[in-house]
């Protein structure tokens, strides 16, 4: 009340609804509101009489639907539902006027973050989260600087309206006590304050309501914050609630300024400084994938022992992430040698199981390229990991109609409770269940994020785009780390990922991405081309790596640089062509780079003539064009380079001095440059 009052606005009228029929209780309410708000209205009405105390939080209904809508007469522009604890400022108030206009055409409305204060955490906490949010695969959009995206759990113990939005809410099913039951299986008083937050929710969104977080700052602004007072979860210790603080709860919102990953944290997938440590490796280290980690963790998590520690384990390709009852992905934290579990994009892919038959076991990995590792078993009554030769299988699998699997090791099973760390159980529940994704499925994302791909069905380039997901559960758990609350229906976009004319889901136990090997011989460590089952049809959708380089050989001659810049100018004119571009020459780099546009300078190869044979990266661009300095290009290069590629020739004259080929090969032709 006391916020309320600071409202500057020209009229408030202020309704307390109680259940009290006290008369010291409604005297200290009424003498409250005149003291508290001053000229404002404050008014005490009092319901008595409810079969259920929780039916209170419905009793504000008829006052929007006659009050606020029927009788108005234009006094009120706003209707703003509050549960008694929370302090709504003006400055909350102003941030949802601003936003609301913002997002009107989207059909999304701007919500709030319910926040706490943690003494022993030292700062605000969210009261409805259990993990931090990893924001690109939330549902999302992008206005200015704020990302406006769904939290996982939309819960907000108030709502605002305006008229048009009242006028949408009476019609609802979310207006009716019971009929709200069939939008969302929330308690009683989580339905009354509901809202518009799950009805005509535009897809792909899960809910209508979205939270601004800065890109800069991974951070929702203090004007979509309000405080929840008692600070009753924060303080709880045996609540899971209230204890990620504010200033971490957001991650992954500045990845959305540029096209740097998608949701793969500390990937797996190989790339140029990987190749550069394979390269440092002595020759019979060559094949190998997976950096070891060693660890001898508490006794109450599957552990390992770095003198037990199986290594040069012979990886099989039945390798799969684990992925928790709350939506979250289990890893192994090598920081404090613990078996951990968090949202997907936030843990690292540290951790897979292998599989054979009924039988498997735990392997730890890191993003390097190396050897695989062997975690062994942690026994609850001792720190002696159990010995173990590099092919055993020391985890019994239990596998479950809906294909999640219990992992057991004698009587006890793998367990991941809600402190986010995974232990051995005695029991067998829901959070002793998990689902599998395949290694080589989260591999492949990362590189159809990574690279622009062009498909072989609609002749389009693509690259993989950040987009909600979902690990296909009916029903997400209260403690999901991706959907604790969704739309009904809005379960069915986030289930699939779409590529292209592809899709493909999470959780399938099939092979669905097939890379064209690449060769390490040449130094090649992206594949040319790759095949997608596309999980809607059962077809497989063809796309083959679309990322052109535009070599010249440069002589020495001043001319020369006239002729480069002449067609570097025509390769600029080719629309959505996006090369890069390559200078073979006895030149020193920088001064070759200061001769080179700003716009292909970033990226551009230098390679020294006086050197031989192939040159590092190279072979990593498809297709190649050897040009010769002073060509011009034809306005249609991108279509005669994607007509080559799917065509699956060797190579193709574009024009005088103009050759271009599907692999790069060592010769630029009959009469092209040598490499």
């Amino acid at each position: 009340m006391r916020s309320l009052a600071e409202y500057p606005v020209a009229a408030m009228d202020v309704i307390i609804v109680t259940n009290t029929l006290q008369k010291d209780e409604l005297g200290l309410l009424n003498r409250l509101c005149r003291e508290t708000l001053s000229k404002k209205g404050g008014a005490v009405r009092s319901f008595g009489d409810l079969t259920d105390g929780w039916d209170l939080t419905w009793c504000h209904k008829p006052i929007i639907a006659r009050e606020f809508i029927q009788e108005n007469h234009g006094r009120y522009t706003h209707f703003i539902y509050l549960e008694n604890d929370i302090r709504l400022s003006f400055l909350n108030f102003c941030y949802f006027v601003e936003y609301r206009e913002a997002l009107r055409g989207f059909g999304l409305l701007p919500s709030f973050v319910r926040v706490e204060y943690s003494k022993s955490l030292g700062g605000f906490t969210g009261s409805d989260v259990f993990w931090p949010v990893y924001v690109p695969v939330q549902s999302h959009m992008v206005l200015g600087d704020m990302v406006l995206a769904n939290m996982p759990n939309p819960y907000n113990p108030l709502f605002i309206l305006d008229l048009e939005l009242a006028a949408e809410y009476v019609q609802s099913p979310s207006f009716d006590r019971q009929a709200s039951a069939t939008v969302c299986r929330w308690g009683v008083a989580e339905r009354a304050a509901m809202g518009l937050c799950l009805e005509n929710v535009p897809t792909p969104f899960q809910s209508r309501y979205v939270i601004p977080i800065s890109r800069k700052l991974d951070a929702a602004p203090t004007f979509a914050l309000v405080w929840h007072m008692p600070n009753n979860y924060a303080d709880n210790p045996r609540s899971a609630l209230g204890k990620v603080r504010i200033d971490r709860m957001f991650v992954g919102a500045g990845e959305l300024q540029d096209d740097s990953r998608w949701s793969i944290a500390n990937s797996t997938a190989i790339t140029a400084d990987d190749l550069d440590d394979e390269r440092q490796r002595s020759s019979d280290e060559s094949g190998r994938y997976h950096a070891g980690v060693a660890s001898n963790a508490a006794a109450d998590a599957f552990d390992a022992d770095a003198s037990l520690l199986a290594e040069n384990v012979p990886a099989l390709s039945d390798q799969y992430y684990l992925i928790t009852h709350h939506d979250t992905v289990v890893f192994f934290d090598s920081d404090i040698r613990r078996v951990r579990h968090a949202p997907f994009g936030i843990a690292p892919w540290s951790l897979t199981i292998e599989l054979a038959g009924q039988k498997g076991r735990l392997l730890t990995r890191r993003k390097s390229l190396g050897e695989v590792r062997q975690l062994s078993v942690g026994r609850t009554d001792n720190d002696t990991p159990t010995q173990m030769i590099p092919t055993n299988f020391d985890r019994d699998i239990e596998t479950f109609s809906d294909g999640s699997i219990g992992i057991r090791t004698g009587d006890h099973y793998l367990g991941s409770d809600l402190d986010g760390f995974v232990r051995p159980k005695d029991w067998f529940r829901e959070w002793e269940r998990y689902r599998l994704v395949r290694a080589d499925t989260i591999e492949g994302l990362a590189l159809l994020r990574r690279y622009s791909w062009l498909s072989h069905t609609d002749r389009r380039v693509h690259s993989l785009a950040v987009q909600p997901i979902d690990f296909g559960k009916e029903q997400p758990a209260e403690s999901s780390a991706l959907a604790a609350s969704l739309a009904p229906g809005a379960i069915a976009f986030r289930r699939k990922i779409v590529f292209g004319p592809a899709a493909l889901k999470l959780i399938e136990r099939r092979p669905q991405i097939v890379f064209e090997s690449s060769d390490r011989a040449l130094g090649q460590i992206i594949p040319e081309r790759v095949k997608i089952l596309d999980s809607n049809t059962e077809a497989q959708c063809d796309f083959s790596l679309f990322r052109p380089l535009v070599h010249f050989w440069l002589g020495n001659a001043h001319s020369e640089f006239e002729k480069l810049r002449h067609s570097l100018d025509s390769l600029s004119r080719v629309a959505g062509l996006d090369a890069t571009i390559c200078i073979t020459s006895t030149q020193s780099g920088p001064h070759l780079k200061q001769q080179v546009p700003e716009r292909y300078r970033s990226d551009a190869l230098f390679l020294d003539a006086d050197r031989t044979g192939a040159f590092a990266g190279i072979h990593d661009y498809h297709p190649v064009v050897h040009a010769y300095v002073g060509c011009t290009f034809s306005v249609d290069l991108k279509e005669s380079l994607i007509g080559l590629l799917l065509s699956l020739k060797g190579g193709l004259v574009l024009a005088p001095g103009l050759t271009a080929y599907a692999s790069l090969t060592q010769s630029g032709g009959s009469d092209g440059p040598q490499l």
